[in-house]
């Protein structure tokens, strides 16, 4: 008699570094919260210790959720030894059907925790690595991948050119963003306010700020009405501070640090500037273009693939501020052209990337790569 009875779910394990509020773990989260429960037990490890409140929203997330969460508490270099040996025991007593790592330090890992374990891995490449040595070690690892997934197509080029990464190991599967929390209308209009740039992120070279202040500075000055306000904490801080100084702008321009509650200060803009160096596929951008608002976005990774063609107008190089400046003030002056564009934006990231599409195109992926597990047994 043929059994009827549902199989059990595949197990998984996904690693991550940390479990902050970027956009890496929130990825992981989402994920995490939301692959088809009947296919998949998902449970979550974070390198890290626990961050604390208000930066805990995710843990609190998924342990609504009921996903199994460890913390292997690591904070110094040296102690990734100690996580290799924690995250091996947490596999060996699982049996999960995949390991799968978002991050550089998670995918080393979890490479190393694996060795000689016959287990399906998976890696997510989400930036593009800085350093001779990350990206050598992580072209190491990444040999040892079953997959390795990449957020944007600029990624993917990264890994295959520099990291030598087989193209056959490479799939690009982007952000997704869910459209039912960012609605306009769960929120109440601002107050009386100056006209605001908005930008966010880390205060590391990265981001590029010094650029952004640089390109805003002289339209700050002609026009006292609007202000630059950019959310964040990091290690520039300082430098930053004493240039807003240089420039006179201490009215006009904000630095209020980390702030949890993102979607009042979006909702409160009139304009997004993305000014990184380098990315992978940046979340900021996505929520900003799917709550509506027109964006000066830097060429960076992953944002052609957002602002495909008459939508790449809004698009900048960052060794050029003189153009920069001028679509700033463009959008700047003229409220309808900031209208078009930001409905334009919503429009995109609706049809294209929500966090839906996000979901199946990974329960596609993992389909997949287990379906072709089955075959070769």
């Amino acid at each position: 008699m043929p059994d009827d009875q549902p199989s059990e779910p595949l197990k998984i394990v996904i690693v991550t570094t940390e479990l902050g509020m970027g956009g890496a773990e929130r990825c992981v989260a989402n994920l995490a919260c939301r692959l088809n429960p009947q296919k998949y037990e998902v449970q979550v490890v974070a390198l890290s210790s626990p961050p604390e409140a208000p930066r805990d929203g995710l843990v609190q997330q998924l342990r609504e959720a009921g996903i199994t969460l460890t913390f292997l508490n690591c904070r110094r270099s040296w102690e990734l030894f100690s996580a290799v040996s924690q995250l091996r025991r947490i596999v060996q007593d699982t049996q999960p059907a995949v390991v799968w790592s978002f991050l550089f330090h998670a995918n080393v890992v979890s490479t190393w925790a694996t060795r000689g374990i016959r287990i399906r891995q998976l890696q997510s490449l989400r930036v593009i690595e800085q350093g001779t040595w990350r990206r050598k070690l992580q072209s190491l690892v990444a040999a040892k991948a079953d997959r390795v997934l990449c957020v944007s197509e600029g990624v993917k080029i990264f890994a295959e050119q520099t990291l030598k990464i087989p193209v056959s190991k490479l799939q690009v599967i982007p952000n997704g963003i869910d459209l039912q929390e960012i609605r306009p209308s769960a929120y109440w209009p601002p107050e009386k306010r100056a006209y605001r740039v908005l930008a966010v992120g880390r205060l590391e070279q990265q981001k590029g700020f010094d650029w952004l202040i640089q390109c805003l500075a002289p339209i700050l000055r002609e026009k006292p009405e609007w202000e630059l306000v950019i959310l964040g904490d990091g290690s520039l801080r300082a430098s930053l501070t004493t240039q807003i100084e240089a420039e006179g702008l201490e009215k006009s321009i904000r630095l209020p640090g980390w702030q949890s509650d993102l979607a009042t200060w979006f909702f409160q803009s009139e304009i997004y500037v993305l000014s990184s160096r380098w990315e992978g596929m940046p979340n900021t951008l996505i929520e900003a273009m799917a709550r509506g608002l027109p964006v000066v976005a830097t060429d960076v990774e992953g944002v052609r693939e957002l602002l495909p063609g008459s939508l790449s107008e809004q698009i900048v190089r960052i060794h050029e501020p003189l153009p920069a400046e001028a679509l700033l003030r463009r959008l700047i002056e003229n409220p309808p052209l900031r209208q078009q564009f930001g409905e334009a934006n919503r429009q995109q990231i609706e049809t294209h990337f929500s966090l839906h599409q996000m979901v199946q195109h990974y329960e596609a992926m993992l389909d997949d790569l287990l379906s072709r597990e089955e075959q070769q047994r």
